[in-house]
């Protein structure tokens, strides 16, 4: 074990004693400026441990990885590909660049194939999909085969893959229920728009908003979510959904893609005061904000995402182990005035 301390790693860093431990244990997400002031700090008093960032001690080591994302025409994607891109590129072998392939939520057959197709061309998979039978079945085959596969943002039942990235969905979900019970002061009921029921980040999501108005605001009625498809139109049409179908509705809850559709929705009907809370990034989310349209925002941080997932999946790989690798991340609340 080295003999330089925590403590005097926090106070060459000028942070407390838990975010070094954080950082050298990976215990936890921290911001990136906040990782990088630890790192240096502990690399002039000489420390050194296991733990630390694996392209701070093992030059050489490569990896190979793939991407299974959901549809490139949604934004969160779009700025989720070119983090992974620019996070991962740097341990591919010369020559090779990540590879990257994107489906439609429903298209299970195709992210099977998918699935097998990168097995034979990657260490390492990302993938983001639906709790599907058939899905979890091709994971279960190619992690026996030794490529390592991990959940991110949606996590999956127990499959023998490798990892998952993503938030406490359960706790974004009593986030947004808390939001709402201080938010809204009229009668009426609140909406749900979910992109699939076997997107499980979305399920949990659900659940902890039920959850924190049944025990908060047990009079205020939550309604049986819209499928959104996690695409632009399928947001659109299950919004004007809700607004044609209930009168005094109060408030939509979108933890899901094709936010813009529900966006573009809403603003044609500037007379209904509905107010949405959903999450995040979202292609104009913040002129939404501004306008009032969004009334507020769980924004997931994708750039610090990609990042711990970069060094996490480079590390394990040079380790060759099979521990199991949850990494939370957090979120930020975000509205017109914090823009």
């Amino acid at each position: 074990m080295s003999k330089i301390t925590m403590s005097a790693i926090a106070a060459a860093a000028g942070v407390g004693i838990a975010t070094v431990d954080r950082v050298l244990n990976r215990r936890a997400p921290v911001r990136a400026q906040t990782e990088q002031k630890v790192l240096a700090a502990a690399h002039r008093l000489g420390y050194r441990s296991s733990h630390a960032p694996l392209s701070a001690q093992s030059d050489g080591v490569t990896l190979r990885m793939g991407f299974i994302l959901l549809s490139a025409s949604y934004s969160f994607y779009q700025t989720l590909t070119d983090a992974l891109r620019q996070q991962t590129q740097p341990f591919h072998p010369a020559g090779s660049e990540p590879l990257f392939v994107w489906h439609e939520i429903d298209e299970v057959a195709a992210v099977v194939d998918s699935l097998y197709r990168l097995a034979e061309q990657v260490e390492a998979i990302g993938v983001v999909a639906l709790d599907h039978p058939l899905i979890r079945h091709a994971i279960a085959h190619v992690s026996r085969q030794g490529v390592r596969v991990y959940a991110l943002f949606s996590d999956f039942s127990p499959c023998g893959h490798a990892g998952y990235f993503g938030l406490d969905n359960q706790k974004a979900g009593r986030s947004a229920g808390w939001i709402a019970s201080h938010l809204l002061h009229q009668p009426g009921p609140a909406g749900v728009l979910l992109g699939d029921h076997r997107f499980i980040c979305q399920e949990n999501c659900e659940s902890g908003f039920r959850s924190y108005l049944r025990e908060q605001d047990s009079a205020r009625r939550v309604l049986e979510p819209l499928k959104t498809h996690e695409s632009i139109a399928g947001g659109y049409q299950a919004t004007r959904q809700l607004l044609e179908q209930h009168a005094d509705l109060a408030l939509i809850y979108a933890p899901c893609g094709g936010i813009e559709g529900v966006v573009q929705a809403l603003r044609e009907q500037p007379q209904r005061k509905v107010a949405l809370i959903c999450h995040g990034p979202v292609n104009d989310g913040d002129l939404a904000l501004i306008d009032g349209t969004i009334t507020v925002m769980l924004r997931h941080q994708i750039a610090d995402m990609a990042r711990q997932l970069a060094q996490t999946v480079l590390q394990r790989h040079a380790e060759r182990s099979d521990h199991f690798s949850q990494v939370t991340l957090p979120f930020e609340i975000v509205m017109r005035e914090n823009v």
